[in-house]
């Protein structure tokens, strides 16, 4: 038994979930079983500490184990998570009134000592017999809901479902594929131009990451990005991109471009080391590239404001010449009092709103803000997503300075480059 608590704990869980199951099996009902994990309760232990902790837990138990007066166990699985099985009646309904009791008995206000605590919780549910036949199914697919209601931010109830166990099944692919994947060269770049408004000609490139991965095939960054910054692998792959990019630009010397900026993602977990600075420098100095021929792109994000270490990276690069740019603006953190704080020089105006920027919609006059304002601030603008004739024509009449897009080339390997043909490329509109 738990020694906190009172409740059974992880060992004998299992052993009282089967039992359970046993039991609604030969009564030709059905069951919920529930994952309860309270948000964040970390933050209780440090700031009123864990004797204090204890008592919360201590309550938290004792409500769930009233919880529709109808539970048939409940478990102490770990520090702040529960495990509850609940017989139910055959109506659907039942099972989500289930979970609801629930996460009420958790967030209801709780007086601990005189002191009133508000939190949250996180609840992955599963349902027997339709999602498991044994506990052990039934508490793997609970874990894995809780898993998904997590990733989403947590604060809800997330019920079993066969697209998650693929999802997360993926994920597991993916993240054992990605520590390898440097050293087995399955990473390449590809690069997609990027032209100034004013005369068409080419400005630079975007370095693009993409990851053949031996069984999936080609995994989106969007996908794996995510991941790499969760397990830390961002951080090599950040490097490798950087050293990658730089020995390109250098390579474009031999046909007489060499006033080209390259642009790569950067990571804000990135910027968390204190050497990415000195390492950013290094590459560049021993590709011969200057610093003003290098950009690097950032997304807003709590860390960037929340970290000195961050912040004096950006500060002492930009110092050293090395331009940023502000990407995706318009969406996720994005504020304009927060262009202030940030060191940049240019911001990225996100697709999402060059998408419907040419038809009667509220992008148009957001995109013509945008580029207003920064001009005004002194920022110079890219847009990206540039697909058609019209969102081109309205970006120029706007004085938008750069833009790339598919209307005017496409993400290409190094080998399909031809950089005798796009030296001096202008995009005309005729």
């Amino acid at each position: 038994m738990d020694a906190l608590t009172g409740l059974p704990c992880r060992k004998e869980a299992f052993a009282q979930l089967e039992v359970a199951v046993n039991v609604v099996r030969a009564a030709g009902k059905r069951m919920v079983v529930a994952m309860v994990d309270v948000d964040r309760f970390y933050r209780v232990n440090e700031t009123k500490g864990t004797e204090f902790g204890n008592l919360l837990l201590c309550k938290i138990s004792e409500r769930l184990s009233t919880a529709r007066r109808v539970a048939t166990s409940v478990s102490r699985v770990g520090g702040n998570r529960f495990l509850v099985a609940m017989p139910l009646e055959n109506d659907d309904c039942h099972s989500i009134q289930a979970v609801e009791a629930l996460k009420n008995a958790v967030e209801r206000p709780i007086d601990v000592e005189g002191t009133e605590l508000y939190l949250t919780s996180s609840i992955g549910a599963t349902l027997f017999p339709q999602d498991g036949r044994t506990s052990e199914q039934l508490i793997c697919r609970a874990e894995s809901a809780l898993y998904q209601s997590k990733e989403r931010g947590g604060n809800q109830a997330r019920f079993y479902n066969t697209e998650d166990t693929i999802q997360l099944n993926r994920r597991i692919v993916i993240e054992a594929g990605l520590r390898p994947a440097l050293s087995l060269r399955q990473f390449r770049l590809s690069y997609q131009p990027v032209y100034q408004m004013t005369d068409g000609k080419l400005r630079g490139f975007e370095a693009l990451i993409r990851w053949e991965h031996p069984e999936l095939g080609e995994i989106s960054p969007t996908e794996f990005i995510p991941i790499a910054e969760h397990n830390g692998l961002i951080v090599p792959i950040g490097e490798w991109v950087l050293r990658e990019s730089c020995r390109m630009l250098a390579s474009m010397s031999k046909y007489g471009l060499c006033n080209l900026i390259m642009s790569i993602n950067v990571s804000a977990q990135q910027l968390q080391s204190s050497t990415f600075s000195q390492t950013v420098l290094h590459a560049l100095k021993e590709h011969g590239i200057a610093p003003s021929s290098f950009e690097l792109e950032i997304k807003e994000d709590n860390m960037i404001y929340n970290s000195n270490t961050a912040a004096a990276a950006l500060s002492w690069l930009r110092a050293a010449g090395v331009r940023v740019v502000l990407d995706d603006f318009g969406t996720g953190f994005s504020s304009l009092v927060n262009l202030k704080h940030l060191p940049i020089q240019c911001i990225k105006i996100d697709k999402s709103f060059i998408k419907k920027m040419d038809l009667p919609s509220a992008e148009g006059i957001i995109v013509e803000g945008i580029i207003k304002l920064a001009h005004k601030l002194g920022l110079e603008v890219i847009a990206e997503g540039v697909e058609y004739k019209e969102q081109y024509e309205l970006l120029s009449e706007w004085g938008c300075n750069y833009v790339q897009g598919f209307l005017l080339g496409k993400p290409k390997e190094p080998d399909m480059l031809d950089l005798t043909m796009i030296r001096c490329s202008a995009y005309t509109t005729s």
